[in-house]
């Protein structure tokens, strides 16, 4: 494919898989873009591929991505988990830059090759951590920067919600390999963390979840992130079946700030001893979050292929969240069931019977 090298060329652009998160952020967002034209929209369904692209006006619609090559400057890569590292290694190796959406891949070992793939073909490789966009998570990160807070203590975030996700096909719970709620929910989270926090050494201290044999749907993480000088522990909860705060709090010298796991207008501040009257900061912009933080995203990974300034998130960042990530389901041991529970308490109160 010809390089794109001058910001009056529109880049041509793949959406490959047309899932929900194709449907609802990628391909709505390109529409607010001047210097994209989504060409191609490709699922291995084919009916599916063409009601999509028809829906959203995209000419072309594929089966097979490796139909791609020569034909677009890049794709973004919204398939499945177990196969990004593959369609993106092919792409790149055909000189398409990529927007992989999270989890980058199914471990870190994939997740180096992806990185050393793009690094050798000079293609852009970036992760869709498109949290770190909202205007709620930038203004944290800021705070926390300049000090507002002195030394940070400790942070503490949940996010858990009855899963309702539209998923169009059962991958997620169906792959003997399959991982729930920690490698869906956890890296968003674990990369929020460690994106605020500013010191990537960290590690897992604890992490508990109710996978008996299944996929696990509720778990909680013990974290520290910083070394012996400057360690910052921390929890992070999570639930596909229950909704929880779904708030991140830090917890600083002079008090807590408090928003939104998936971005929010508002950011609470509540001073040191004050627990009920929060400094409530908010934005002023009107356009809805969601849509915004999608823009963004694609354009600065579209801007990048054209100036090479690397706005986006890259691949290797999101390796460090990986590694922990993996760390959790080595670590990991099961919760206590309600049943068992009821058991002991029956065992040792002496009404259960030997």
């Amino acid at each position: 494919m010809q390089i794109v090298r001058s910001t009056e060329e529109k880049i041509n652009l793949a959406i490959i898989g047309s899932g929900a998160i194709a449907e609802e952020g990628y391909l709505p967002a390109a529409g607010h873009i001047s210097n994209i034209v989504i060409t191609h929209v490709v699922d291995i369904d084919k009916e599916r591929a063409q009601e999509v692209a028809g829906r959203f006006g995209v000419p072309n619609a594929l089966t097979d991505y490796r139909e791609l090559y020569g034909k677009v400057h890049a794709a973004v890569v919204a398939t499945p988990p177990d196969s990004h590292a593959r369609i993106s290694i092919d792409c790149m190796n055909h000189g398409l830059s990529v927007l992989c959406e999270k989890p980058l891949a199914s471990s870190v070992k994939e997740a180096k090759e992806m990185v050393a793939t793009s690094e050798r073909t000079g293609t852009n490789l970036a992760v869709g951590m498109i949290r770190r966009l909202s205007w709620s998570s930038q203004l944290v990160k800021t705070l926390v920067e300049t000090g507002v807070l002195g030394e940070v203590h400790r942070f503490d975030a949940e996010e858990g919600w009855e899963f309702n996700w539209p998923l169009r096909t059962g991958h997620i719970f169906q792959n003997h390999n399959s991982r729930g709620v920690i490698a869906d929910t956890g890296p968003h989270l674990i990369d929020l963390i460690l994106w605020i926090l500013g010191d990537q050494k960290s590690h897992i201290i604890k992490c508990i979840d109710d996978n008996w044999g299944g996929v696990e749907a509720n778990s909680i993480i013990e974290m520290s992130v910083g070394d012996f000088s400057r360690r910052v522990e921390g929890r992070i909860e999570l639930s596909f079946t229950r909704r929880l705060r779904n708030t991140i709090k830090i917890y600083g010298e002079t008090g807590c700030l408090e928003t939104s796991t998936v971005g929010a207008k508002q950011v609470h501040f509540f001073p040191k001893g004050i627990t009920d009257s929060p400094i409530i900061l908010t934005s002023q912009n009107e356009q809805s979050a969601k849509s915004k933080d999608f823009v963004v995203q694609l354009s600065n990974f579209t801007d990048s292929i054209i100036d090479s300034s690397k706005k986006y998130v890259p691949a290797a960042e999101a390796i460090k969240t990986m590694a922990l990530i993996e760390e959790c389901y080595q670590l990991r041991r099961p919760t206590a069931q309600i049943w068992e529970m009821m058991h002991l308490d029956a065992f040792f109160s002496g009404s259960v019977n030997g």
